[in-house]
């Protein structure tokens, strides 16, 4: 091949991996799940959490996304789903502001700064840990990462990891644009017990428009509980029939449902109003519903390797 040729290739090739690499990712905003071990200090046990986007609202004539936390099992708060945060992104600034409602805040706080260089310093106030006031962080490099090593993903992400200035602690954010932090995506710092929840938190999983960007198929332990599950046509196969119901349904569980242990009804206020164990039912079985009055419920079923909960219709 001649030079002249050649020269304008490379420089083609050259603006193409350049223009790839400006390329920004925000968080996604819709149909995205992230599956969050995280320790509970007052139950002292690890919990499945999930954290999604759902629905936008307008505070402070700003525009903010809508972030859920659903538990694998009602916490103090007593319910299933719970309104966690609220989120703002900016592209052009590549920067993501979080309104940690779980805390009472009503005033946003700066999450993530992408647009600061290598060894620049850089105040997030949104994973502050008030007691240690570690806000202050220093982003120590940039890398990529290969998501098809580690999820379904086939494309490069960058990689940033924030170190704190705070002497002697070990806070760090360490973030995949777009996709997750190690840790927490989402503010999960609790000021008022003064127990670090965030420190003791791994993401496991991170699915969006059905695409595993972190984690593997349904029915993986590490990728959670599946409360995401309600009217998710991947769990069709979870049946119960039928479904509104006046008196009895019988409950069939997909193989992935082996050793399954507990089945719980709660009602739209996260209440539990029936429990039952179903470690010896198999994966068909009925149930009387007949006690329960008419409304809308939540049927929860857990198992060793998963745990689900669908929607039930209750009519007399």
């Amino acid at each position: 091949m001649k030079p002249t040729l050649l020269l304008p290739m490379l420089f083609a090739l050259a603006l193409s991996f350049n223009t790839m690499a400006q390329n920004y990712h925000p968080l996604p905003e819709e149909n995205a799940f992230w599956t969050v071990v995280e320790f509970d200090y007052l139950t002292e046990q690890y919990n499945d959490v999930i954290y999604t986007v759902d629905g936008d609202t307008v505070i402070n004539n700003l525009d903010y996304k809508i972030v859920y936390r659903l538990d694998d099992w009602p916490t103090i708060y007593d319910t299933i789903s719970t309104l966690h945060c609220f989120m703002r992104q900016s592209v052009e600034e590549k920067k993501i502001w979080f309104i940690r409602n779980y805390l009472g805040e009503t005033q946003e706080k700066l999450g993530y700064d992408l647009s600061v260089a290598v060894g620049d310093t850089v105040s997030l106030p949104a994973f502050q840990f008030s007691i240690f006031d570690d806000s202050m962080f220093y982003l120590a490099f940039i890398d990529s990462v290969d998501m098809s090593f580690i999820g379904e993903l086939n494309e490069y992400r960058k990689y940033y990891v924030f170190f704190s200035l705070l002497s002697g602690s070990t806070m760090s954010l360490e973030y995949i644009e777009g996709v997750r932090d190690y840790r927490s995506t989402f503010p999960n710092l609790d000021t008022f017990t003064g127990f670090d929840a965030f420190h003791q938190s791994t993401t496991e999983c991170v699915q969006v428009n059905g695409l595993y960007y972190i984690g593997s198929k349904p029915y993986d332990k590490y990728c959670g509980f599946l409360a995401v599950g309600l009217d998710n046509p991947e769990l069709n196969n979870f049946g119960v029939f039928p479904n509104p119901a006046s008196g009895m349904v019988t409950l069939q569980l997909p193989d992935g449902y082996e050793q399954a242990e507990q089945l719980t009804i709660f009602n739209v206020l996260g209440e539990i109003v029936m429990q039952k164990d179903i470690s010896a039912s198999g994966n068909n079985f009925a149930l009387d519903v007949t006690n329960l009055i008419k409304g809308l419920y939540f049927l929860n079923i857990n198992s060793f390797t998963t745990n689900n909960t669908v929607k039930l219709i209750v009519t007399h």
